[in-house]
């Protein structure tokens, strides 16, 4: 028992001689150790405007050669076989606030994608006479296209370019091709691909469309 406190007197005593020491050498005693704070995070939220405008359509010097008709144009005079009818003039299927053209061919996966996400994002969504949407299969015949319309499960007009005429009209090789018109038949927006980017796009301009007749 008198050994065990020796021992913790002496090794007491040993501490408060190091002590001393350390200041009458102006050493610092070590500092104590921090407790661990929280680390922050914070989050980047980005605010649509309040008034979004209709996107506006960039291209390449190379992709503007392949366009014949740009924004701000009227849409040129179209008359082609409909799909499981006759001869119809595109002007007679335009929505009263906007009309929704698709230029396609099936080896492209774009097109197809396009086929089955306007039915879907559009023609779902809005009325039909308010907001039409058109198909025009391009180099495709009858059968064809029909095949790819069932797969598809779209609703709206096919209008038939089976000798690529009505394409030439608008620009070449591209494809698919998607145009917006408004309600005077004028182009306001168009694409010459199809992607998210283009998804996106297209609903904004029809939002605008819509907002500024209503």
């Amino acid at each position: 028992m008198t050994n065990a406190v020796s021992q913790l007197q002496l090794t007491m005593l040993l501490t408060f001689a190091s002590a001393v020491c350390c200041s009458a050498l102006g050493f610092a005693a070590p500092p104590a150790k921090a407790s661990p704070t929280a680390i922050q995070h914070s989050v980047l939220k980005v605010a649509l405007p309040a008034n979004p405008t209709i996107p506006p359509v960039w291209l390449s010097t190379a992709h503007s050669k392949l366009c014949k008709v740009v924004v701000g144009e009227a849409f040129p005079a179209i008359k082609l076989p409909l799909l499981g009818g006759e001869t119809t003039d595109l002007a007679t299927l335009r929505g009263a606030d906007a009309t929704v053209i698709l230029f396609w061919h099936p080896d492209r996966w774009m097109a197809r994608t396009a086929l089955v996400d306007l039915e879907r994002d559009v023609v779902k969504k809005y009325a039909a006479d308010r907001v039409a949407v058109i198909g025009i299969a391009v180099h495709q015949p009858s059968g064809a296209a029909q095949e790819i319309i069932n797969r598809s499960h779209a609703t709206y007009p096919q209008l038939l370019d089976t000798a690529g005429e009505a394409l030439s009209k608008v620009g070449t090789y591209a494809l698919p091709r998607l145009y917006v018109l408004d309600a005077a038949g004028r182009v306001v927006w168009f694409d010459i691909e199809y992607s998210e980017g283009t998804r996106r796009e297209l609903e904004q301009t029809l939002g605008v469309l819509i907002k500024a007749k209503h």
